[in-house]
């Protein structure tokens, strides 16, 4: 069988890397899917992955090195608008290092897949072409995000193939509104179902050479209509109007050796987070509790939490044996483009913390988060009496740290700290 992508087809296209563009909102499943080709993939086919996301946290990028995908993350930004020109470089890296037969970009859950589009479309010449642009919708949430993200509508316009993923449990009227919603924005674009453990097949998502967001026409990057259209709606300010980011760092003194949240008072933490208010979390965490494979031994672990809409999962990664503070303990990651003048970017604001003190957890949420500001300080650092808790909202560039024992209940704790101010 001659699959699309493969070495030969390649050739029979003039030498091209196809390019194939995964779009949707935080949470909804694109890494699942993207990580469940590896089951249908033959033999000796090779793709690498292109993650965009929020924030340093490289929670995605530990996870495909589990898969043996090679994956490189660019963060800090957003694929769309302040890293679109940067794109070129991370696949360029990725075709001179290892010659994939093909290559898919994960685009942030707000990123618009036009300017990304337009860019693969000028690198023609550099060896890439545009396969398909795919959207994944979430059938439990789309209703609730959809309302607050006019780029998540934006998303299941412009795509080549709907993907619904979390219908199971979902009751038959609820999931034909959602589909009769989606069809309102794209009647042309098939919808197909994502089954837990079921992959996507290749055949279907490979192959499909895109005609959206050509460099001429309609929806051409000079087209003047086009882009009112976009503007018109924020486009501009997309991310700073529908998704607020924040990142979660605590630290303990080395010397407290019992200094470790434990599994089970993470969880507990964890279900209280508010689908409607914290659409995402993801990054690593200390974990005592951890059982040991085949064993009911528990031991110490850094762990992965991936954390969307209420549902989460916590994997144990032995070969991160520490967590270290990126901004002041290690040099950037090879693949953590510059910064510039841009909302998503860390204030540098310099952390309090000291040398006898080690990072025990560090994530990033993403949503409504403005009102549950203290809620969130308070329930991540509650089992760090020795420790601090650096919070950042990047969209406003304020960071608000904590660096003595926390109170004994949560509203002592905001008592405190608003006669601290």
């Amino acid at each position: 069988m001659d699959w699309p992508g493969r070495t030969p087809n390649t050739l029979s296209k003039g030498g091209k890397t196809p390019v194939t563009v995964f779009t949707g909102f935080v949470g909804v499943g694109k890494t699942t899917i993207i990580l469940s080709l590896l089951q249908s993939m033959p033999k000796g086919y090779k793709f690498c992955l292109l993650k965009n996301e929020f924030g340093d946290v490289k929670v995605d990028s530990q996870i495909a090195k589990l898969s043996n995908i090679d994956v490189q993350e660019m963060t800090n930004g957003c694929l769309c608008c302040v890293l679109v020109g940067q794109m070129k470089e991370g696949l360029l890296e990725l075709k001179e290092k290892y010659n994939p037969d093909r290559i898919i970009i994960e685009t942030s859950g707000s990123a618009f897949p036009g300017p990304i589009a337009w860019q693969i479309r000028e690198l023609a010449d550099e060896g890439f072409a545009l396969d398909s642009i795919l959207n994944v919708v979430d059938c439990r949430n789309f209703d609730g995000y959809a309302d607050n993200s006019y780029t998540a509508q934006l998303q299941a316009k412009y795509t080549d193939l709907v993907l619904l993923t979390k219908h199971e449990g979902v009751s038959e009227r609820d999931l034909d509104r959602v589909i009769d919603r989606v069809n309102d924005l794209n009647t042309d674009a098939p919808k197909v179902f994502v089954h837990v453990n079921q992959p996507v097949s290749p055949e279907l998502i490979f192959g499909l050479d895109t005609k959206l967001f050509e460099l001429q026409g309609a929806m051409a990057p000079n087209n003047k209509t086009f882009q009112e259209e976009l503007d018109q709606h924020g486009n501009k300010s997309h991310h700073k109007n529908e998704l607020d980011t924040m990142d979660i760092k605590c630290f303990s003194d080395k010397s407290c050796v019992t200094d470790h949240l434990s599994l089970d008072k993470f969880e507990k933490f964890l279900a209280t987070l508010d689908k409607e208010e914290v659409y995402r979390l993801k990054g690593f965490v200390r974990l005592s509790g951890i059982k040991e494979a085949d064993s009911e031994t528990t031991s110490i672990s850094v762990c992965v939490v991936n954390h969307a809409f209420g549902k989460w999962t916590i994997i144990p990664v032995p070969e991160k044996q520490d967590l270290v503070d990126e901004r002041t303990d290690s040099p950037a990651h090879d693949h953590d483009y510059g910064h510039d003048n841009h909302h998503h970017n860390h204030p540098h604001t310099p952390s309090r913390k000291s040398k006898d003190q080690v990072l025990q957890l560090h994530f990033i949420l993403m949503g409504e988060l403005w009102s549950i500001k203290h809620k969130l300080i308070y329930g991540c650092g509650a089992e760090y009496p020795g420790g601090s808790v650096l919070c950042e909202f990047k969209a406003s560039r304020e960071t608000v740290e904590w660096d003595k024992p926390l109170p004994g209940t949560y509203n002592e704790f905001v008592a405190e700290q608003m006669a601290s101010k």
